[in-house]
């Protein structure tokens, strides 16, 4: 037991500082891209998904911050994660270990998800990722699914509702008003602050 809090206590201010470093380099940017806590929020307080037991898939990981809210909300369901990226993959396996939770995250490929019984997908995906995503939930989900992406459109997939997310600061307010430094990676592509919902 003492072994393991040592383990613990080691574990937890790396994975911070890592955090904090990933975060400040790429912040929201891919492949990293942290879903903050207001959006979370704004995102669960449109959601209707019934109460009965679902099966919910979150298409990236990041922090798992958006599947422990599921969790939260609908305790009995089965939450899986899919992380097409290593890094963001062993933070989403650290979190679920320390929180001993029930949600199931893999490292795999986007393609190779099976999402044929999923009654709800979410999608935290940049569209280098997306490539083909609105044909395979189109063609593989039942009817009725519901799907959320954060950021961009789906394309081939026709949204009902639309919502602006909240714009808050980030971490820092140096990173709120210098954000055109960290834009390495980030020019390709100019992320949306809305969430779109579609239903299959």
């Amino acid at each position: 037991m003492q072994n393991i809090l040592i383990i613990v206590s080691i574990v937890i201010p790396i994975y911070f500082i890592t955090v904090f470093i990933f975060d400040l380099l790429l912040r929201g940017f891919a492949p990293f891209i942290p879903s903050r806590p207001w959006v979370i929020d704004e995102i669960m307080s449109e959601l209707e998904l019934g109460n009965k037991n679902k099966k919910f898939i979150a298409l990236s990981t990041g922090r798992s911050g958006f599947m422990y809210a599921l969790e939260k909300k609908y305790p009995e369901a089965e939450i899986i994660g899919i992380e097409p990226s290593f890094f963001p993959f062993l933070v989403s396996k650290l979190q679920v270990f320390l929180r001993h939770t029930n949600i199931k995250v893999y490292f795999k490929k986007i393609r190779y998800v099976d999402v044929r019984n999923a009654d709800f997908v979410y999608s935290h995906l940049y569209p280098d990722k997306m490539e083909g995503l609105g044909p395979k939930l189109k063609f593989e989900c039942k009817t009725g699914a519901k799907v959320v992406s954060t950021g961009f459109n789906i394309a081939h997939l026709k949204s009902y509702k639309i919502v602006e997310l909240t714009d808050r600061k980030g971490r820092l307010d140096f990173l709120s008003k210098n954000q055109k430094l960290f834009q390495r990676r980030s020019k390709k592509y100019k992320k949306e602050k809305k969430a779109f919902f579609y239903e299959i």
